[in-house]
């Protein structure tokens, strides 16, 4: 069926998670979806202030490009919040390796002297988040085979 089918209608309900979970979505994933979506708009909107906090100031000609970064980090996040809505337990993984490895980076740029120190909160924090991801992980039942 197609939509120009005149058979075919949309589902009245959104679709069902794909995991079945007893409280509901899996809350790290949510969380930390919605921790991307607010730097992202903050990026987007307020730019300096985000840098300033992050002591990390930039000149006025790359605005646009962090500004740019923001609007990237909403759609990074609306990833989060998709794999939270289905359950994609497969993303939520793969989700717990790249957190581990911001760490790890930005560790590595901040002995470089490539980043300032206030970001190590940022990896800290999301570090933090991919252990609360894979005890979820651990936690919830994985849906059985039909």
């Amino acid at each position: 069926m197609t939509a120009s089918d005149p058979e075919w209608r949309a589902p009245a309900e959104a679709p069902t998670p794909v995991t079945p979970v007893p409280f509901g979505k899996p809350w790290s994933i949510w969380a930390w979806g919605s921790v991307l979506s607010t730097a992202g708009l903050a990026l987007a909107v307020a730019p300096n202030a985000v840098l300033h906090v992050l002591e990390s100031p930039v000149e006025h000609a790359a605005l646009p490009w962090v500004r740019f970064c923001g609007l990237l980090l909403l759609a990074y996040a609306m990833g989060y919040h998709v794999a939270g809505w289905t359950g994609q337990r497969t993303y939520m993984r793969a989700s717990v390796v790249l957190r581990v490895l911001s760490l790890v980076v930005i560790g590595a740029f901040v002995l470089a002297d490539w980043l300032p120190k206030a970001w190590l909160a940022v990896g800290l924090a999301d570090f933090a988040g991919a252990v609360w991801t894979t005890l979820e992980l651990r936690w919830r039942p994985k849906p059985k085979a039909a």
